[in-house]
């Protein structure tokens, strides 16, 4: 409803107003107000508290894929799996380097708000897989 008034604002008032959903009404008193823009700019990370935020992830995917190449090389070499998983565990942080070079490089060209379906709009279109234009 706040969005809405405020849309109202800018457009003039309007006597037809939707009625609130029970959903929104519900995440509203739960969440709070909506935020309007001017708000949202103050409520940025820093980069130093978003890579402790967000680096848990990978680092974490990392570890779950050592212990998962582990529990498959056991049965099969024994005890030497373990002379097999230095090197593959290197390999696995070596892919991490890459994916994090790679982000690094789509959020220097991508500046703009929109993530990941800004990147995957601009570099394959907006059809989808079922649209006509994506068939052979």
């Amino acid at each position: 409803m706040a969005v809405r008034r405020a849309a109202g604002l800018l457009a003039g008032d309007q006597p037809n107003e939707l009625p609130e959903t029970f959903w929104y009404s519900a995440k509203r008193r739960l969440l709070g107000p909506p935020m309007i823009n001017a708000q949202l700019q103050d409520e940025r990370l820093s980069k130093t508290l978003a890579l402790g935020v967000l680096s848990p992830d990978g680092i974490s995917s990392s570890a779950y894929g050592t212990e998962e190449i582990l529990i498959e090389l056991m049965p099969v070499f024994g005890v030497a799996a373990f002379a097999v998983l230095i090197p593959m565990t290197g390999v696995i942080l070596f892919v991490m380097l890459l994916v994090v070079l790679s982000y690094r490089e789509v959020v220097m060209v991508y500046t703009r708000a929109g993530g990941s379906y800004v990147v995957a709009r601009e570099n394959f279109g907006r059809g989808s897989p079922r649209s006509p234009r994506w068939r052979c």
